[in-house]
């Protein structure tokens, strides 16, 4: 007997949740107030209820999510981003690790001027959330970088396109889809966590290729994806795309969404009947591919720096921000600084940090002091290069602890405890569970909750140690290490992680090969 759908399944079939965008607009327009029902279903648009003090969600604030189809804002766009930052989210405004932009204090009555605004430079916020697809994860740089694989930016829009110009076919999922398409020669968008990713790679004959991987993701239930052991042509890709969407949206779970992703059908199904059905879907074979091609480490996946774009005379530049946070102010002058140098625009990366593209070679140097001027390094610290942080407890329901202001203040701290520490590392800090800042991944680990300490209830984290992206065969996810600390002792936690490390490396030459020893080794001792 099938199992009756939930609240929600039965919500999201009772018409296109995409329409929730009238009942936003009689509530801005006509103060008819949305039902606490459709108040889920927002996410379509991008939109979360705030927390109050309570923890309980405020109706009154959201925060608001921007999708960025290539990930880049033009200078037009970046113009009308930051006079949304500015006159509508009291200036609070995040980078994510999918590469899009979150605004917070968002309210409905401002949603009509806010969309026109989108809609006059092209942008929209239509799924930028919800259970269908979501933002496609992709360089940065695609089209911009000299030595890129493959120039996806084409491939990129003409799946979102279909996806978006067949909405009602493809916006009730069981839960979120993510792919990533990337032809990124340091792999920046993190193909191993994608529900589906197609990877550029140049075979031995010089013809490009993508190698197609399937069902990651981190959240609780964390894994690598599997390699398909087929490689798609770029003319296959979209046709791929679709019928992993559509595979996912007539046989994932709709009876339980946290067994309700790729991965758990992947897991249920096993990786050859998943390419079987493909194949079936798109009514040819693919080609088999039995070799992973050689992937970056997760540390080299940056474009920080000034670099030579393969436009003549152009260059970009990649500057780190900390934590993800950006000041509404900064945003604005960001806009500024681009406009003085009529430099091309900014384009968001998957570790919260941005590049800046198309600069003249000749004001390259000038545009990135000005960055730097404001705050923002382009040969950043590694504790700023690669520190992540989640919303946390300001503003999400889920969060436990308060992450990404505390977080700011553990890089200044960490930089000023280490000038001439050099050594990569990733740092990710969560306010709960789900680890939204991407702990299972990262070489140092901090999950919040509540823990005794000294003989009280604080927040504080529980460590993880060791993880990292390295392809499929080498990726490793972060593991427990019985280790649990107070949040005004991650510091000093971090502090001891180091000086261990110099003083007794375990004949690791790396420090992030040092980590993933320790908790083998930690383990071991248990």
């Amino acid at each position: 007997m099938a199992k009756e759908l939930s609240a929600l399944e039965q919500l999201k079939a009772s018409r296109n949740p995409l329409r929730v965008i009238d009942d936003i607009y009689k509530e801005a327009n006509e103060g008819i107030p949305l039902s606490a029902d459709y108040i889920g279903l927002l996410k379509w648009y991008g939109m979360y209820p705030h927390v109050n003090s309570d923890g309980l969600e405020d109706k009154k604030y959201f925060m608001k999510r921007i999708k960025l189809v290539d990930t880049k804002m033009n200078l037009e766009q970046l113009e009308v981003m930051a006079k949304i930052g500015t006159d509508f989210a009291q200036g609070l405004v995040d980078f994510t690790t999918r590469q899009n932009i979150q605004f917070h204090y968002i309210q409905i009555k401002d949603m009509p001027e806010i969309f026109r605004l989108l809609q006059s430079v092209g942008l929209t916020s239509r799924m930028a959330s919800g259970d269908g697809p979501r933002p496609i994860m992709t360089c940065p740089v695609s089209g911009v970088d000299e030595d890129e694989i493959y120039d996806v930016r084409d491939l990129v829009k003409e799946v979102d396109t279909y996806f978006d110009e067949n909405e009602d076919s493809y916006c009730n999922f069981p839960r979120k889809y993510k792919i990533g398409i990337s032809g990124c020669k340091c792999h920046c968008a993190a193909h191993e966590i994608q529900d589906v990713a197609f990877t550029a790679f140049k075979a031995d004959n010089g013809e490009v290729l993508f190698d197609l991987t399937i069902g990651g993701g981190l959240s609780k239930s964390k894994q690598i994806a599997t390699r398909a052991n087929r490689y798609v042509k770029p003319e296959q890709v979209r046709a791929v795309a679709v019928a992993c969407a559509e595979i996912f949206r007539d046989n994932g779970n709709r009876d339980n969404r946290n067994k309700a992703r790729v991965r758990h059908l992947l897991n249920d199904w096993g990786i050859e009947k998943f390419v079987e059905e493909i194949e079936k879907n798109i009514g040819y074979k693919l080609q088999e591919g039995l070799v992973e091609p050689k992937i970056a480490s997760f540390e080299n996946r940056n474009h920080f720096g000034i670099n030579k774009a393969k436009q003549a005379g152009y260059s970009y530049i990649g500057f780190a921000t900390n934590s993800g946070r950006v000041a509404g102010s900064d945003f604005q002058a960001m806009y500024e600084i681009c406009k003085k140098y009529n430099a091309g625009g900014i384009a968001l990366t998957a570790t919260q940090n941005f590049v800046v593209y198309g600069v003249k070679d000749e004001v390259a140097q000038a545009l990135a002091d000005e960055f730097v001027a404001l705050g923002y390094p382009y040969n950043p610290t590694p504790f700023r290069a690669r520190l992540q942080s989640c919303t946390g407890k300001e503003f999400c329901k889920f969060g436990i602890t308060e992450t990404k202001e505390f977080a700011k203040k553990i890089v200044i701290q960490l930089e000023e405890k280490f000038p001439e520490f050099k050594d990569d590392v990733t740092i990710s800090i969560s306010g709960c569970g789900n680890g939204c800042s991407q702990p299972q991944i990262s070489d140092i680990g901090f999950v919040g909750g509540m823990i005794r300490h000294e003989g009280e209830r604080v927040e504080g984290y529980e460590v993880l140690l060791g993880g990292n992206l390295e392809g499929t065969s080498k990726s490793r996810i972060s593991r427990k290490v019985g280790v649990k600390v107070p949040a005004t002792g991650i510091v000093s936690y971090i502090e001891k992680l180091i000086n261990d490390y110099r003083t007794d490396n375990l004949g690791q030459k790396r420090f992030k090969d040092y980590l993933a020893a320790l908790e083998t080794f930690e383990d071991e001792v248990e």
